[in-house]
């Protein structure tokens, strides 16, 4: 397996590949120019698993210059607990490590099992906050993720 940074040219395989779980939701910032307006902004934290010439995993991060965000981190379903999903989460923590970012951030469904990979990995659920979201811009969310 091998890690390099996320380019444009790998989105249709890495739409594919973050469509291929239900507990994730694509949402109108996921289109090819909202990807493409995303990296240009945070490339340096972004990267893609490949073994051969296929992806088989993905990170995206991104940071405000206060926190960082964890974005699609995902591994090919038959590669997980392979250790892809650890060594791309370390990619994108020390990148924004070395960035200055003093926190990190993720959001996730209640209900995705993803959860303890998170907890196995250092992270800790939150019980002192909600999220709130407001939609501005665009129709394509809903609110609601990809029906299991």
């Amino acid at each position: 397996m091998i890690v390099h940074p996320m380019k444009f040219e790998h989105y249709d395989s890495l739409v594919k590949l973050w469509s291929s779980f239900t507990g994730n939701a694509m949402t109108g910032a996921d289109s090819a120019e909202g990807f493409s307006l995303f990296l240009k902004r945070n490339g340096a934290y972004c990267f893609t698993a490949f073994e051969s010439e296929e992806i088989v995993g993905s990170v995206m991060a991104g940071e405000d210059a206060r926190r960082g965000y964890i974005y699609h981190l995902s591994v090919k379903r038959d590669l997980h607990h392979s250790g892809i999903g650890t060594v791309l989460m370390k990619a994108a923590e020390t990148a924004l490590y070395n960035a200055g970012i003093e926190k990190l951030h993720l959001f996730i469904f209640s209900d995705n099992p993803a959860i303890e990979f998170y907890k196995r990995t250092g992270w800790h659920l939150r019980d002192d906050i909600e999220v709130m979201s407001k939609v501005i811009r665009g129709d394509k969310y809903t609110g609601t993720r990809k029906p299991e």
